[in-house]
């Protein structure tokens, strides 16, 4: 199965307090960086379409045929882009708390400031507006999971509360930023843009994964991602919320297998 890692994260993300469940449930989980993530070069004026090839080139090496693709939120681009570009070769897509593409207006969490919603969509330099949003995760990656204890829903507070999830989070995130701003920046910046390929053409099964208490990403952008394509199984999760799929990992695995 390949990991399409959230924003920010990297190769170090997994959905399971135990690494051991993975052999448990009979799965191989690759999660590669994306550009400019832990140890990725980053990749100027890359877009998400452009994803795919980097994909190719990697389960070429490994000598992997048909796989299924599995995203955390802002991964939900790069696993639907591999779906298109790869067609018949992904056997299962699974979303975790993604939102659509800017194609159709967006319902904006709260906590997005008001300049940036208004310029998101505009030909402008969204990247550079959003380095300093993120300069101070950088400089402590350890404390996101406890900031983000004090802005979630109960349900992530609960889940975040955990020090297993809490040692997969500071890790997933302290590799991600190692790099500075840029590179999240640029990768949030991109979800923003035409991601180059319609929704439409995702033939596969989509399982979609969404906590209806998802501050982080409005369950509203769940359902309309689910609407926009051809053939989805959307799960509303009651009450859960961002990182549910650390309660619900077994599940979705066992959905996405073939």
């Amino acid at each position: 199965m390949l990991g399409c890692h959230g924003s920010p994260s990297s190769r170090r993300e997994r959905h399971a307090e135990d690494p051991e469940d993975y052999r448990r449930w009979g799965v191989r989980l690759v999660v590669p960086d994306r550009p400019g993530f832990g140890g990725s070069d980053p990749q100027p004026g890359r877009r998400v379409a452009d994803w795919p090839e980097d994909v190719a080139r990697l389960v070429d090496h490994l000598g992997i045929g048909e796989f299924a693709v599995l995203s955390l939120s802002g991964g939900a681009a790069y696993a639907l882009a591999c779906a298109h570009a790869f067609d018949t070769r992904v056997v299962g897509v699974g979303v975790l708390g993604g939102a659509p593409p800017p194609d159709v207006p967006w319902a904006w969490p709260g906590w997005v400031p008001r300049r940036l919603r208004a310029v998101a969509h505009r030909p402008s330099p969204v990247a550079s507006l959003l380095r300093p949003v993120f300069a101070p995760a950088v400089r402590r990656p350890e404390a996101i999971p406890r900031y983000l204890q004090t802005r979630l829903n109960a349900a992530d507070r609960r889940v975040l509360g955990r020090p297993g999830v809490r040692r997969v989070l500071v890790e997933m995130f302290t590799e991600a930023l190692r790099n500075g701003t840029g590179p999240v920046a640029e990768d949030r910046a991109l979800l923003f843009r035409p991601w180059g390929f319609p929704l439409t053409e995702v033939r596969q099964q989509v399982h979609l994964w969404h906590g209806t208490q998802d501050w982080q990403v409005p369950v509203a952008l769940g359902r309309v991602l689910a609407a926009m394509l051809p053939r989805c199984t959307p799960h509303w999760l009651p009450g859960e919320g961002h990182f549910a799929v650390f309660d619900h990992a077994a599940e979705v695995h066992a959905a996405l297998r073939p």
